[in-house]
């Protein structure tokens, strides 16, 4: 299991480094592929290659590479959006590959928390070493195991408001431990934010992706309302969210790209 997370996180990262050699690249991501190794970094620096693999991957996966990048840029916009109010704690569910700690500006002043399958994290932490010659001191790696523990206490914040990151993690997750995420987000001190991916309901019990679903292991799904009553539940009101047709919307089209983008996964923002 271990194995395919390390797979999963890598993949993930390895089109986000594909996209910086899209003729207009919706964000700025010079480190995806830095923390490549392997054939995934031989692709992403060969161009007949990186060619080759998008069209396999469209061809196996239509809209995936588009929804992996239109959720990054969206992501991207909110950490901005939060870390402009003041925010200087930043907790990241899942981290997998993620560089936002060691590429965006705004959050180099915050106090990162990084929590992980401890295989993941090793990998993480190999990469960064690797590529940037030691681990910085404002990123403090947790391992933890989101399906069979809560976060409760895994990050010592200080009652101060925290921006918390929860990307392509709760449809992988059984609906308890997903609502254990959700219980520690509305934890957090006020004016915190809570940036969250979701699987709509419509997607995942569609007859047409059940072949996805198997091999991708989907668990937890929400309609958007459904999301947003889970939140308030926990004190969380949502403010944004964003799918497939906003992504177009917003990012795809004012820079004139064609891209395909699987319905698959939404970007919620919700504010403590």
């Amino acid at each position: 299991m271990a194995a395919n997370e390390v797979r999963t996180a890598s993949g993930a990262g390895m089109m986000r480094a594909l996209e910086a050699h899209a003729r207009r690249p919706l964000f700025d991501d010079p480190l995806a592929g830095r923390f490549l190794s392997g054939w995934p970094a031989v692709v992403v620096r060969n161009r007949a290659l990186r060619h080759v693999f998008l069209r396999l991957l469209e061809r196996s996966g239509p809209g995936f590479y588009g929804a992996v990048v239109c959720r990054t840029r969206a992501i991207d916009d909110a950490c901005r959006e939060a870390l402009a109010t003041g925010i200087t704690q930043v907790v990241i569910l899942g981290a997998g590959m993620d560089t936002r700690p060691y590429r965006l500006a705004e959050m180099a002043t915050a106090q990162v928390w990084e929590l992980d399958l401890p295989a993941v994290q090793e990998a993480k932490k190999a990469a960064v070493r690797r590529r940037l010659g030691r681990l910085p001191s404002s990123v403090r790696y947790v391992p933890i195991d989101l399906a069979a523990r809560l976060p409760d206490g895994a990050a010592e914040i200080h009652p101060q408001p925290a921006l918390l990151l929860c990307e392509a993690v709760t449809m992988y997750l059984p609906p308890d431990a997903v609502e254990a995420v959700f219980a520690y987000a509305g934890t957090l001190p006020e004016a915190s934010r809570f940036v969250v991916t979701y699987m709509p309901r419509s997607v995942a019990e569609d007859p047409r992706h059940a072949t996805w679903a198997r091999r991708l292991r989907w668990r937890a799904a929400y309609d958007p309302d459904e999301l947003a009553r889970h939140l308030a539940g926990h004190g969380l009101r949502v403010v944004a969210d964003l799918g497939a047709e906003d992504y177009q919307k917003r990012f795809l089209r004012p820079a004139g790209r064609s891209l395909a983008v699987f319905p698959g996964e939404r970007v919620a923002v919700a504010v403590r």
